[in-house]
């Protein structure tokens, strides 16, 4: 089955047809941090207003965000997570602990590391789990088994949607809020996360990127530029005349996995209708994949009110 249409029918895409912006995921970082009004989204985003009000409205229509009135006169409004925007918290731990372990940590800015306030305090290491067998999930522990008779009753196509973005990256040192700044570079660009989407499913050269997910050429060499320089992808020549190359996953670019696994059980769990085209297997108990976020020191789930950041 082609590999655009395996992507097209995931949950994954699913989800990035949602939070796979570079804005909506700081909207959404500032909403976990406690930031829930307008002025300061604005302030901690730097986002243009009109581009905030399309993303809030969207985030609203999509049952992430909810509007509370704050004031009467003049009428003004929080935006505030939903039982499914809460639910996207573990993929949020998971996105900022590989934040923490990967960013450049140049002068001041770094990313704040999470600290876990149950008693007693102790740093938060969120790792993704086997809901089943309670065992920590890699790329390597997972089998992958296309079903054909398991149809999606929703294929979006999400190149399509994809093609009409635009990638523009942050400036992570003027930003007011540089927090999220690296990975936003990865996962804030669909095409980008696309490409490393492809490569777990096992795409690794470029005329295969070209051909199973319509790229066009200047920017799939962009996004692959991109992904090297960032160190998520090795490129390895694999023949000499003429020169042709193939794109492996670094320890960096394999660690986007349990992420990944994070947004594709938010998905299941919210989204029960939208079915799975094809199976995991997690090798370690051999039942279909569903996945956890737990803390790694005591191995409870984190809520959103008892996580916090260090000094």
């Amino acid at each position: 089955m082609n590999i655009e249409y395996q992507i097209a029918s995931n949950p994954v895409a699913r989800a990035l047809k949602i939070v796979g912006d570079r804005w909506t995921i700081l909207i959404l970082r500032d909403a976990f941090l406690g930031r829930h009004r307008f002025s300061e989204f604005r302030e901690f985003t730097k986002i243009a207003r009109g581009t905030l009000i399309n993303r809030l409205d969207f985030l609203i229509e999509q049952d992430i965000l909810h509007k509370v009135p704050y004031n009467q006169s003049p009428l003004r409004f929080e935006y505030k997570l939903t039982e499914k925007g809460l639910a996207l918290y573990p993929w949020a731990l998971m996105v900022w602990e590989w934040e923490t372990h990967w960013a450049d940590q140049v002068g001041t800015n770094m990313p704040s590391v999470l600290i876990h306030k149950v008693e007693p305090h102790h740093t938060l290491k969120p790792i993704c789990v086997c809901r089943h067998c309670h065992a920590e999930v890699t790329y390597k522990d997972v089998e992958r088994i296309h079903d054909p008779d398991i149809q999606t009753r929703e294929i979006e196509n999400v190149v399509d949607s994809i093609s009409a973005q635009r990638r523009s990256r942050v400036n992570t040192l003027t930003d007011s809020d540089y927090r999220l700044g690296h990975i936003i570079e990865i996962i804030g660009d669909r095409w980008s996360t696309l490409i490393v989407a492809s490569v777990f499913l096992g795409l690794s050269r470029y005329d295969d990127f070209h051909q199973q997910l319509g790229i066009a050429t200047n920017i799939l060499a962009d996004r692959l530029k991109l992904m090297v320089d960032l160190g998520v992808l090795t490129r390895n020549l694999y023949q000499q005349a003429p020169p042709r190359y193939e794109y492996k996953l670094t320890e960096k670019g394999e660690s986007l996995y349990g992420m990944t696994l994070a947004l594709r059980q938010w998905v299941l769990d919210c989204f029960p209708a939208m079915g799975r085209p094809y199976k995991l297997i997690h090798t370690a108990c051999g039942n279909d994949l569903d996945v956890d976020v737990i803390c790694g020191e005591c191995l409870h789930k984190p809520q959103a009110g008892k996580v916090g950041f260090s000094a």
